[in-house]
């Protein structure tokens, strides 16, 4: 009798510590998870804008207002603060609008899969005039002293009047145009599939040089002064270009895809790869100054403040870099694949999602 007392009391007492470290292991677990959500930052958003119908959202910052075109075929103006309309409204069409817009003197300007490129009143969405190319249109417009410098897929860059939509000269880059033209000083540069940068003449249109690449070149080019553009390029090498002496052109071999718009902030240029590496280098000799791999697909920026930089992937997170040391410091995750632009206004991040949204989150306080 004793014995057997002993032994259901021995099982009792195990039976106990197993529901104890079981019901620890189970909190443990619920307070890991809770510690994550809290890391990756599910923020409220200050606001969101749904678009009629889903598409991937670019958009730019002008005059106070963010300008979106959609890859299903919408324009639209919406306060920034707010995220409600602000003008545009009714002016879609049934090709894709596949790059960003660009904003000047009240006009907005967007390629369009039509192998058309539109103009219309930024203030009511009025058609004001339309040019066409016999390509896909979808590299950026640039806007420059009242003219428009667009790259078409039939590999000519064209150079508009912005009033009129009148052609002022166009010329053949020898190969399709995906990414948005710079202009230093009296020179246009863009690159083009067919692996090759081009140096353009601004008044004339005039062909002054090519500068070959290891592979095509699809992301968009942009300015750092009056004689030097930045490019990244499919064979994973951001290139930096003095336009009146290309054969001094100098890389920082980065690796991947470069395909996103690089950001000059001073003496850095900062650089982000689809396969997961951001780059901040010095500008003046390329020097690498930290790297930070993320692990993701990185679809959108880049973007900055006076302390972060930040980048969005595929995988629906948001990461804040610190701009001095590339280390992450803060990350939101949100319900669908960051896709499309993504700027800061004031203390706003935001941000387009893969099913269409366009949506603002508040940046970190100080």
């Amino acid at each position: 009798m004793v014995d057997y007392r002993s032994r259901w009391q021995s099982r009792r007492r195990r039976r106990t510590h197993l529901r104890r470290s079981i019901a620890i292991g189970v909190a443990l677990i619920a307070a890991g998870i809770v510690l994550l959500l809290r890391g990756c930052g599910r923020p409220a958003t200050v606001w969101t804008y749904r678009p009629l119908s889903e598409g991937v959202p670019h958009f730019v910052l002008s005059d106070g207002k963010l300008f979106a075109a959609w890859s299903s075929g919408e324009v639209r103006a919406l306060e920034v603060t707010t995220g409600k309309d602000a003008g545009l409204v009714g002016y879609r069409r049934p090709f894709a609008f596949a790059g960003c817009p660009a904003v000047a003197g009240g006009i907005l300007v967007v390629g369009c899969d039509d192998c058309q490129v539109h103009a219309v009143s930024a203030e009511t969405g009025q058609p004001l005039w339309r040019y066409e190319t016999r390509g896909p249109v979808q590299a950026q417009p640039v806007i420059d002293q009242d003219q428009v410098l667009v790259g078409s897929d039939d590999g000519y860059l064209y150079c508009l009047d912005l009033l009129s939509g009148v052609l002022l000269w166009k010329t053949d880059c020898g190969g399709g145009i995906g990414g948005a033209a710079a202009v230093a000083g009296k020179v246009v540069v863009v690159g083009t599939v067919q692996r090759r940068l081009v140096g353009v003449d601004r008044g004339s249109g005039q062909r002054l040089w090519t500068l070959p690449t290891a592979a095509a070149v699809l992301g968009p080019a942009r300015a750092i002064d009056d004689n030097t553009v930045t490019v990244g390029c499919d064979d994973g090498k951001q290139y930096i270009v003095p336009v009146t002496n290309h054969q001094s052109a100098s890389a920082v071999d980065i690796g991947g895809l470069l395909r996103l718009p690089p950001l000059v902030d001073g003496d850095r240029l900062y650089v982000a790869s689809h396969s997961g590496k951001v780059v901040a280098a010095a500008l003046g000799g390329g020097e690498l100054l930290w790297q930070r791999e993320l692990g993701q697909t990185v679809s959108a920026g880049l973007a900055a403040d006076d302390r972060y930089l930040y980048v969005g992937t595929l995988s629906g997170q948001v990461f804040a870099l610190h701009c001095a040391t590339g280390k992450v410091r803060r990350r939101w995750q949100l319900d669908e694949p960051v896709n499309g632009s993504l700027v800061t206004a004031g203390d706003l991040l935001i941000t387009g999602l893969g099913d269409g949204r366009i949506i603002a989150l508040p940046l970190p306080k100080r």
